[in-house]
């Protein structure tokens, strides 16, 4: 089973092992001690400000073999990309635990190991949008699903990649023509200062050559549909408090609010 869940999440930490096994913690360890012995697992404490992190921990081929899963990204010389991957199974987690709270439930989370194909709309061209995961929800008091792309970006992620990020999320949409059920872009940040460089890269867009050929009312609706929350001190917030933002509306609100402001909530 936990060979499984680290298959289809690529890399978990020790807690949220424990969390997902609902085994005692000295009961997971023991485990994954076992299978990093027998080269099935590999695992690293990625530098904390305050005090330790938990391993973080991944398969390696022989692992990845074990249970018929594609290769696995060896992450032991990426330590940010590692905490990022962590970070996008912890808001999958956090959803599926306490998204009522938050005002959503959580309807179903696929990975996306290559990204979101599209059409681009000027040359016809088959892209990739560099989403990591899909994620649907059903918000309280409401009939409607709600879709959205999900990217953990790494911390030292340069402002021209998160630029061209959203401008190809703008092109996707695009792509699919007027359609009321379009999807939000959720890019989870660790800290305020890695959101507030999303923010700005994303405010960007409009001069961007990347969004030339999309009409001006294509670009602002990207925007709308761009949220970005902050995961510490307290990642759990990011399901039910007012952590998340838009270039748009800078102004604090949930995760509920940001992917459907014209619901109502509890």
């Amino acid at each position: 089973m936990l060979l499984v869940l680290l298959a289809e999440h690529e890399v978990l930490t020790t807690t949220q092992l424990v969390r997902l096994l609902a085994l005692p913690e000295r009961t997971v360890q023991h485990r994954l001690g076992c299978l990093w012995r027998r080269g099935l697992v590999n695992r690293l404490r990625p530098p904390a400000e305050l005090g330790t992190s938990p391993y973080h921990c991944w398969l390696t081929g022989f692992g990845a073999a074990a249970v018929g899963a594609q290769h696995q990204v060896a992450w032991s010389d990426d330590p940010a990309g590692v905490r990022a991957k962590a970070l996008l199974s912890e808001l999958w987690l956090l959803v599926r635990d306490w998204g009522e709270a938050g005002g959503l439930r959580l309807g179903g989370w696929r990975r996306l190991p290559t990204g979101l194909e599209y059409r681009d709309p000027r040359s016809g061209d088959v892209r990739s949008l560099p989403v990591e995961a899909e994620v649907t929800f059903a918000p309280a008091r409401s009939d409607e699903t709600l879709r959205a792309l999900v990217v953990a970006p790494a911390e030292r992620l340069l402002p021209a990649r998160l630029v061209a990020l959203v401008g190809r999320f703008a092109a996707c949409l695009a792509s699919r023509g007027p359609d009321p059920h379009q999807p939000s872009l959720l890019v989870v940040c660790r800290t305020p200062r890695s959101a507030a460089t999303v923010l700005e890269a994303a405010r960007e867009l409009t001069d961007a050559p990347v969004v030339r050929h999309l009409a001006p009312r294509t670009i602002e609706t990207a925007l709308v549909r761009v949220a970005v929350g902050i995961a510490e001190p307290r990642p759990s917030l990011l399901a039910t408090e007012r952590v998340w933002s838009t270039p748009a509306d800078r102004r604090p609100r949930r995760l509920a609010d940001v992917l459907s402001p014209n619901v109502e909530h509890r």
